[in-house]
């Protein structure tokens, strides 16, 4: 009596629009090359930075990560502090206006192209240290400033050095340099002005109180919000690096989970699930170009006498060498071999023709039986052995469909066995050239 096989030959989801390979080996944990793991982020935010520097592996992961970020907005501040200094040639020509020929030289002349060509050269400089290049722009700009207030003979001169404000106020609140940088450039800056302060003749104590009031008070406002504002800046690029990290092993651990279902875990080739959604792919695309489809249905000759005489343990080692074997001798790359059911597979070939799968079912016939596998029980060779149906449809035919290429192929398969076992049949005839 005919096995039923019907349980197989239902029909095949042709939903799916991505194209599926063969199984390949998923990749085993996290990028190799990725410098941090999660404990490592998660460490650092239960230790806090109160003094804004990671450990050093850390740190200088983040430079690196932030450099295009911090080379973008230190080109943008040379720009606008460029605007700025020439906006302040107006206050230049108000309040020290026997100086403003100097200020129109010091500023045009050697502050902006200073400015221009740091900016070219930013590039160059380890991101680490790039912003205390920042120290050099800060004590150029305070230095015009003092030179015009103490040469100046106007009476406005002195109250002029509150405009040394403005770059604490620009370094913290549009430049936005972080903390440390900031921190140096404001007391380099309060230093220069503690210093004009003391050499001015007869100064006006008031104004200059008012003005010391005004410089440090700025300073320290600004201070403040930098010191925060590079707190929450590392803060949240921990996080997001914990995040992106977690994401990491999320998405491998669903990798690996999609490639456990695709793969049958004792032969390590495809599964049934995975060789059904292939096939619909292979079919979708063989319609669309006109071109053959074969199928070759393998099942190992008489292999539950072979279970019953060695044991499971040699059956499944039995399986994994036939499985091996059928895979080196199926040849072209876009060929899937698969697990169809205990002892039984499936190749899927595509682009072939019936001539070229009987080629193939024979070659992979003939290296299972070459491999003198002993069979002591079997009625067909003292070997072990497998018997192939070979099925090739054009997809593009009229009335052709996956569950009618299968069928053809089991019936191919029940044909082979019917003639003795150990070759490779098919029930269709190879068109004339």
């Amino acid at each position: 009596m005919r096995k039923k096989r019907k349980h197989r030959m239902g029909m095949i989801n042709l939903a799916s629009s991505t194209p599926l390979a063969p199984p390949t080996p998923s990749p085993q944990g996290l990028d190799v090359a990725a410098p941090m793991s999660t404990s490592t982020f998660e460490a650092v935010q239960q230790q806090g930075f109160p003094f804004l520097r990671f450990p050093p592996a850390v740190e200088a992961h983040f430079q690196s990560d932030k450099a295009p970020e911090q080379l973008a907005q230190m080109r943008t501040g040379a720009l606008m502090s460029i605007m700025l200094s020439s906006g302040l040639l107006v206050a230049d020509w108000m309040m020290v206006p026997d100086r403003f020929r100097d200020a129109l030289t010091l500023r045009l002349l050697v502050f902006a192209p200073f400015l221009c060509l740091g900016a070219a050269l930013w590039h160059k400089v380890r991101p680490a240290w790039r912003e205390w290049v920042g120290l050099v722009k800060g004590l150029v700009a305070a230095c015009i400033i003092i030179y015009l207030c103490m040469s100046s003979t106007d009476v406005l001169a002195a109250p002029y050095l509150v405009s040394l404000s403005l770059i604490a106020l620009f370094n913290g609140g549009v430049e936005r340099i972080r903390f440390w940088p900031a921190l140096l450039i404001d007391l380099v800056v309060l230093a220069l002005f503690a210093g004009a302060v003391l050499n001015i003749a007869h100064p006006n104590v008031p104004v200059m109180a008012g003005t010391a009031l005004v410089m440090v008070s700025t300073i320290v406002f600004t201070l403040y919000g930098s010191y925060w504002l590079e707190h929450e800046e590392r803060t949240n690029w921990l996080m997001l690096q914990h995040e992106h990290l977690l994401l990491e092993k999320l998405e491998t651990g669903n990798q690996r989970l999609d490639q456990l279902t695709r793969f049958d875990p004792l032969t390590e080739i495809a599964n049934r699930r995975h060789f059904d959604e292939f096939l619909a792919q292979v079919w979708a695309r063989a319609r669309q170009d006109g071109q053959d489809v074969a199928l070759l249905m393998m099942d190992i000759d008489h292999f539950k006498l072979y279970n019953d005489h060695y044991g499971h343990p040699v059956g499944d080692a039995c399986l994994k060498e036939v499985a091996a074997t059928m895979s080196r001798h199926l040849r072209k790359p876009g060929d899937l071999l698969a697990r169809f059911g205990g002892e039984e597979f499936i190749a899927v070939l595509s682009k072939t023709s019936l001539p070229e799968a009987m080629a193939a079912a024979e070659r992979v016939r003939e290296a299972v039986w070459r491999l003198q596998r002993p069979h002591e029980t079997s009625p067909v060779q003292p070997w072990v052995t497998v018997s192939i149906g070979v099925a090739c449809l054009r997809a593009d035919a009229d009335q052709a469909d996956i569950p009618g290429l299968l069928k053809q192929a089991d019936d191919a398969l029940y044909t082979a066995k019917s003639r003795g076992r150990n070759q490779a049949c098919t029930l269709q005839e190879a068109p004339h050239s």
